[in-house]
């Protein structure tokens, strides 16, 4: 039976099988389409309106497919004529190296490959020679030579990648935190509360039991299905299998730390991002969940494990994207339901929650994923209708008083193709420049679009920390901020201690609820300034970023594209001997924002005098303090165009390398003079607040190779200078009624920086 098969299965082959006349003809066809596609668009590019400028562009048109092509006839040329072991092994191996191992481009993991594996078959091979021959290399040279040679290119792909590293940003080796440490309590250390801890959830859970059969609360669970893309295919069902339960009966799960006593207290709920979903993340937050607890807050960190991301999609491979999609709006959506359970409970005689939250005190916190939901959430929070879905009916409208973003993403979810809206709430982000995962400080973008309408006193803020990264916000997390296997590329000896990061947590978090639960304002100075919780923090540098509903911004540059008015109704600004002047949009690693700001440059090799910007405001402002938001710009302080003497072609080369050094390594500063209706002048140095910092690198890869993502991002940072510092150089100065701000670049030769904002307040 096998022999009848097998011939009649041979006779269909060769009567299916191309003959040599076949091929001739299928080969005629496929130049013939070619050539007719090329005549067509000779045509239409070229013979219908000719000019000889468009023959160059038709050859490299035509030319560079040919060139791919001939290119890649040759790779299978010299694939197909290596030995069969070898072309076999290299076909299985070869795509895991370059497309698992390496972080970064695909580039990066090609070219890593290919010299990973160029480097084993050298050592392979002059190993088998040597090992065939015992070790006779005098008679074998090239197998000696061809060991050497990739045991060699081994080591200095070891050594680029594991050696010590040049210091990233040599001005803050030695830099110790100003101390200005508020006479205050320190909000990071715990309170008096005994800490009580319990869980809510389904009672179902097949994967924890303390979210199933030792649960203490039980939930309801909720639909879904029109905010979560992609939960089906094979993904779908392994992801349905492994938890129990789909997209149509999401559960209500957190732990829960809670102050003991009658309350009510106020509530805080916490969720992570997008880990592996078998790796459960919301134990994360312990160190939180006990610090708030004892200082008479409920933390609950939320289980939103069952919408992340996991392993078993790639069975998905040929998706788009294997996995869920546009989840992000449900991360934030499933915080609203929280509340909305709780708020049940709370209302409820005889649970365990009846009357213990105060629910005109609540607040999100979000890491990564997380840290984007929790802004979708208080954009959700005022909605009767989801925007995406209008069936999906809304009925939240919890007092939100605050907002802390960890890391966020930013943008992943947008309501109808718009920036997410954030109004009138308190927020907060922070962000570590040894981020490996989301490495662009993303939350800046949020932090841009909270808006302020209503009469109630609130506020944003934002922190950069050096030496921070991703995952040490979680405790199970780590340092693990890219997936596994590739971790090892993380550089891990540039990170702060793993407690001093979580301390920055606990002091910043705590103060900040201090502020919106208790209206304890005195803490908001170091929302403004690190420096005011020195002796709180650990030693490192921050970058603060403030701004609130009381803030009188006399110039931002968002109003419209003319650089020489100002954002008041009358004013305009007016500049000397700069070397640059433009406006640009401002731009994070990965991302360009909706706001603008002006860079200003000044080089006395350009002009000799002093340089200078003059914004006059055209009518008396009155004020406290004049604050500034800066950055350097990490450019070069000449122009683009500008041409040098001939005496200084000479030494352009050592000249040019050495500009951009120069301003990476210096510490800006410059005169600011204020000038009153009266024409009385004053003036303080910006080092009065602190010397402009040159832009901080972060650099979360052991090598740089490694990662292709730009190493620096512009961050601006607040400057703050009381008007009683220019009234004791003038004391006839009027703070009531200044006309002028002035920046006089006089104390360095050449600078380049971005301003923001600058304003009065």
């Amino acid at each position: 039976m096998l022999k009848i098969l097998r011939g009649k299965l041979g006779f269909f082959i060769s009567k299916v099988t191309p003959s040599s006349l076949a091929w001739h003809g299928a080969a005629d066809g496929i130049l013939s389409v070619g050539l007719i596609v090329v005549g067509l668009f000779f045509y239409l590019s070229n013979v219908a309106s000719f000019s000889f400028q468009k023959l160059p562009a038709f050859f490299v048109w035509v030319g560079l497919p040919v060139a791919l092509g001939l290119a890649f006839l040759m790779a299978a040329y010299v694939l197909m004529s290596l030995p069969k072991r070898y072309r076999l092994r290299l076909a299985l191996i070869a795509p895991i190296l370059t497309l698992s191992v390496f972080p970064g481009g695909d580039t990066t993991g090609y070219f890593a490959g290919a010299a990973v594996l160029l480097a084993f078959s050298l050592i392979g091979a002059g190993s088998g020679i040597l090992l065939r021959y015992r070790f006779d290399y005098v008679k074998h040279p090239l197998a000696l030579l061809a060991v050497v040679l990739g045991v060699s290119g081994l080591s200095m792909g070891l050594y680029s990648v594991f050696s010590a590293k040049d210091i990233a940003n040599p001005n803050l080796q030695d830099y110790v935190l100003g101390d200005k440490t508020l006479a205050l309590p320190n909000p990071g250390l715990p309170g008096s509360y005994t800490v009580g801890k319990m869980t809510y959830g389904s009672g179902k859970d097949i994967r924890r039991s303390e979210f199933g059969e030792d649960v203490d609360l039980q939930t309801r669970s909720v639909d879904g299905s029109k905010l979560i893309d992609n939960w089906d295919g094979m993904s779908g069902w392994l992801r349905t299998s492994y938890w129990g339960f789909d997209v149509t009966e999401l559960p209500l799960q957190a732990r829960v730390w809670y102050p003991e006593g009658k309350g009510p207290f106020p509530l805080v709920l916490v969720v992570h991002g997008n880990h592996g979903m078998e790796d459960y993340s919301d134990p994360g937050y312990d160190y939180l969940g006990e610090l708030f607890a004892s200082r008479g807050i409920i933390l609950a960190s939320v289980d939103e494990n069952f919408i992340n991301g996991t392993f078993s999609a790639g069975v998905d491979f040929l998706a788009s994207r294997p996995g869920l999609k546009e989840e992000n709006d449900a991360r934030g959506w499933l915080l609203l339901e929280h509340l909305s359970q709780i708020r049940d409970w709370n209302s409820t005689p005889g649970n365990f929650f009846s009357g213990k939250i105060d629910m005109n005190n609540l607040a999100l916190i979000g890491h990564s994923r997380g840290g984007e939901a929790v802004g979708v959430a208080a954009a959700f929070n005022s909605l009767s209708r989801y925007p995406d879905d209008a069936s999906l009916e809304f009925d939240f409208n919890f007092n939100l008083k605050g907002v802390i973003a960890i890391a966020p993403v930013y943008g992943q979810y947008e309501p109808r193709e718009r920036p997410t809206p954030v109004t009138d709430v308190n927020y907060l982000t922070v962000h570590g420049n040894m981020d490996g995962d989301v490495q662009s400080f993303e939350g800046v973008g949020q932090y841009s679009r909270v808006g302020f309408t209503g009469k109630d006193y609130r506020f944003r803020s934002s922190l950069y920390i050096v030496g921070a990264n991703h995952g040490q916000f979680n405790t199970t997390w780590e340092n693990r901020d890219t997936r596994p296997f590739i971790a090892w590329s993380l550089d891990t000896s540039r990170l702060m201690p793993r407690e001093a990061q979580r301390d920055v947590a606990r002091v910043y978090f705590s103060a900040f609820l201090e502020i919106v639960f208790n209206d304890k304002l005195e803490y908001l100075p170091l929302l403004k300034d690190s420096r005011y919780g020195a002796n709180w923090l650990p030693n490192t540098f921050f970058i603060n970023q403030f701004s609130d509903s009381n803030e009188n911004v006399v110039i931002d540059f968002e109003n419209d594209i003319e650089l020489s008015t100002l954002d008041l109704d009358t004013g305009t600004i007016t500049t000397e001997n700069l070397s640059r002047w433009y406006e640009v949009a401002n731009e994070l690693k990965f991302d360009e924002l909706d706001t603008h700001s002006v860079v200003v440059a000044w080089d006395k090799e350009v002009f000799s005098k002093t340089a200078s910007i003059n914004f006059n405001l055209g009518k008396s402002v009155a004020g406290d303090v004049l604050v500034a938001s800066l950055s350097s710009a990490g450019i070069s302080s000449t122009p683009p165009d500008w041409e040098k003497s001939d005496e200084d072609v000479a030494d352009d080369s050592e000249k040019n390398n050495s500009a951009t050094a120069d301003l990476e390594s210096k510490l800006l500063d410059w005169t600011i003079e204020l000038v009153d209706s009266n024409g009385n002048r004053a003036s303080a140095l910006l080092s009065y607040d602190s010397k402009l910092y040159p832009l901080i690198k972060g650099i979360p890869y052991r090598a740089k190779f490694l990662d292709s993502t730009k190493s620096e991002e512009v961050l601006f940072r607040r400057f703050e200078i009381p008007i009683s510092a220019f009234q004791t150089v003038n004391a006839e100065f009027d703070s009531e009624a200044i006309t002028e701000i002035k920046f006089v670049f006089d104390q360095s030769e050449k600078g380049a920086i971005i301003l923001d904002s600058i304003s009065i307040d």
